[in-house]
């Protein structure tokens, strides 16, 4: 249920914008204000990716979670739970535009690294570049799955998120 075909494509100059309208359409949505952020390779100009993009709410421990699930529902999401990361609720949005959403602790972990390999992808062309090629040779080796793809890169996503949370 949560694997499904993935190609890659060039980087589009309309994710960002595809991003912001979806941001507007959730926060419209949901029952209170949380936090929105355009994260994965979408969300890095120049970068090769999955033509789905990915979106991140930050909720506080304040905040009704169970209101928020069922409101990304009521927007089209469907609502896959875990996936297998603990601390993340995942949902996808499959229509016209493609879109994967993590649901997690705002300043928790997840959110961190999330925001952290976004943002060192951004500025360090060189791991942008390494990236680029592990995405590459899981196509070259024939994988076509998420999950395969995920798990083949994951030593390399784990890798670029400990250099790119380490102090400079």
């Amino acid at each position: 249920m949560l694997d499904e075909p993935i190609h890659l494509c060039d980087w589009d100059p309309r994710w960002p914008v595809l991003f912001a309208f979806e941001a507007e359409r959730i926060a419209a949505g949901l029952p209170e204000q949380i936090a929105i952020e355009h994260i994965g390779s979408t969300a890095v100009e120049g970068l090769r990716a999955k033509p789905i993009i990915d979106v991140m709410l930050g909720v506080e421990p304040h905040q009704d979670v169970a209101g928020v699930r069922s409101a990304l529902v009521v927007l089209g999401y469907e609502d896959m739970g875990e996936a297998g990361v603990p601390g993340r609720l995942y949902f996808r949005r499959r229509a016209e535009t493609a879109f994967n959403l993590a649901l997690v602790a705002r300043g928790g972990s997840i959110w961190i690294s999330n925001l952290a390999l976004r943002d060192y992808l951004r500025t360090n062309p060189e791991a942008a570049r390494e990236y680029a090629e592990i995405k590459r040779s899981a196509f070259r080796s024939g994988i076509r799955s998420l999950l395969a793809y995920s798990d083949y890169k994951s030593a390399v996503v784990t890798a670029l998120i400990g250099r790119a949370l380490q102090p400079r």
